[in-house]
């Protein structure tokens, strides 16, 4: 079956038009205000692939591991498939323990 557009308004076209017109003369160029920087992603992402490895290694299943973690399994599949990229220090300390595994973090200087 098709989908129909829901009725709009001359108000609200109008209203869309002036933003469309406002973001092709002033596109954003910058990123958002929190957003990880490329670096900051990739290490993210480094980290979720030990996660899911470590677990993989270990002959454990996602419903496992969210259960030692006190979540649901598809809460951890998000967090593996990297669908869900903003985890908790406390989710990853969780995670950890729930692999039996230790997770060190440090701060230093960025080279």
């Amino acid at each position: 079956m098709g989908r129909t557009k829901p009725k709009r308004s001359p108000e609200q076209v109008a209203e869309e038009q002036a933003i469309r017109r406002q973001h092709a003369a002033n596109p954003v160029r910058q990123r958002p205000a929190g957003a990880l920087d490329q670096r900051s992603f990739t290490a993210i992402l480094e980290l979720v692939a030990q996660f899911k490895s470590a677990r993989e290694k270990q002959g454990m299943t996602l419903a496992e591991v969210a259960g030692r973690m006190g979540i649901d399994a598809p809460a951890l599949s998000r967090l593996e498939t990297g669908k869900m990229l903003n985890p908790t220090f406390a989710t990853l300390l969780k995670w950890a323990e729930a692999l039996g595994q230790k997770l060190d973090l440090e701060l230093s200087a960025e080279s």
